[in-house]
């Protein structure tokens, strides 16, 4: 009795060892086999990337011409001058420009005053003021 209890242990502790290999080798990408494929480091391809010039944290702007676009649950603010993109900070200004382009969607350029934050390297925007404005 206790050695068939044994024998059917180790065979059902055998299965689940190949059942967990299989799953692992199916979820591992598919290798590239073109011979004539070329390799690059993965460091190669980033330090090819174009560093955009940051601005530094705490910069304060005042009347910067811009409009808005939502980019999923983002609010992305594009300079009409040299249409660069920031994302949007979340707070009650940036609230009340989204609320107004629903209930007036003529309202398309604004100026804006605000501050300049980093993170990762990359700039946002915390707006402070923002004023109706004409079309350049």
């Amino acid at each position: 009795m206790f050695r068939s209890f044994v024998v059917v242990s180790v065979v059902f502790f055998a299965f689940f060892i190949a059942l967990g290999y299989f799953a692992v080798q199916g979820q591992r990408p598919e290798s590239p086999v073109q011979p004539n494929q070329a390799i690059s480091p993965i460091a190669a391809s980033a330090a090819r990337t174009i560093r955009v010039q940051r601005i530094r944290e705490g910069t304060a702007f005042k009347d910067l011409h811009v409009f808005f676009r939502q980019i999923d649950d983002r609010t992305a603010l594009y300079t009409v001058e040299d249409n660069r993109r920031f994302m949007c900070l979340e707070n009650l200004a940036l609230e009340r420009i989204l609320t107004t382009m629903q209930e007036m969607p003529e309202r398309y350029y604004w100026k804006v005053d605000g501050e300049f934050t980093e993170f990762r390297g990359e700039n946002f925007i915390i707006i402070r003021r923002a004023v109706v404005a004409r079309s350049p």
